[in-house]
């Protein structure tokens, strides 16, 4: 960050994440800091941002070698800090490659869901991210009846991502969706504490397709969610006895990814485009 007399002027991009195409995909903001302002701080840039997320990135270390380095990552959506997102590690990777001149390669991310990869080869990053397998719970009515959902065929949860997943029958149901969500915010989760809802069912264009519903998180529909592919991969894999996926999420931006498994690890491809660059001054 660098300082005048009169403000903190601050480094930020905004990416349209998941897609080749700029205004289309999830829109992320990503900072780039020699260390992290404080969490306050960081709360009212991605409130005042409005995006679904901003990302803050701090260097662990200098840049090495055909341009690998670590860094930390934090992830806020207008309403509170969130322990994973892809889309957002997605823009800063493509922020730190293309935009800070680090070579084709791989660099990492210490985050609150462990430690995250991101590869790039020039026409893409590939996020290495940790699974979250989902279990059966019950069907939680009130969710259903504010999603305007009639009937599930399936219901799981992953408690480490914090998200209920809901399979449906047909894509059809999944794309015509229109939640009433001050009506989930009132409902009755059961005892449960997941902050987002993946509505998901097979598609005849893709493996599955899916849309992403968080109003607990101050976020209503998320354009693409990396991070909800670490819950329906695993999902998938298991109805469809598959561990590659041509998958696509069919919010209204839309956003297509190419998600992958392999021993232990949900490995999830998309491109990007930086759309904004300028300064923040605090």
């Amino acid at each position: 960050m660098e300082q005048d007399n009169r403000s903190i002027r601050l480094p930020v991009f905004q990416v349209d994440a998941f897609t080749s195409s700029p205004f289309s995909g999830n829109p992320a903001a990503v900072c780039i800091l020699d260390e992290f302002p404080p969490e306050e701080t960081m709360g009212k840039i991605a409130m005042e941002m409005n995006l679904s997320e901003t990302a803050f990135v701090s260097p662990l270390m200098d840049r090495r070698a055909g341009g690998r380095g670590s860094f930390r990552i934090r992830w806020f959506t207008p309403a509170v800090e969130v322990p994973l997102c892809g889309h957002a590690t997605l823009a800063a990777a493509h922020v730190i490659f293309t935009e800070m001149g680090y070579e084709p390669g791989r660099i990492t991310f210490e985050s609150a869901s462990g430690q995250l990869a991101a590869d790039f080869d020039g026409n893409g990053v590939t996020l290495d991210f940790p699974l979250n397998e989902p279990e059966p719970v019950g069907i939680p009515l009130d969710v259903l009846s504010a999603l305007g959902i009639e009937k599930v065929e399936e219901a799981q949860i992953s408690r480490n991502a914090e998200m209920l997943l809901l399979r449906v029958d047909n894509e059809d149901t999944v794309r015509t969706l229109q939640p009433d969500f001050q009506a989930m915010l009132r409902a009755d989760r059961e005892g449960e504490n997941y902050q987002g809802v993946i509505v998901t069912s097979p598609s005849e264009t893709f493996d599955f397709i899916s849309r992403y519903f968080g109003p607990w998180e101050g976020l209503n529909e998320d354009p693409v969610t990396g991070s909800a592919h670490t819950v329906l991969a695993p999902y998938w894999s298991r109805k469809i006895r598959k561990n590659r996926f041509k998958a696509f999420q069919a919010s209204r931006r839309g956003g297509y990814l190419e998600v992958s498994l392999s021993e232990g690890r949900v490995f999830i491809k998309g491109e990007a485009r930086t759309v904004l660059t300028g300064e923040l001054l605090i």
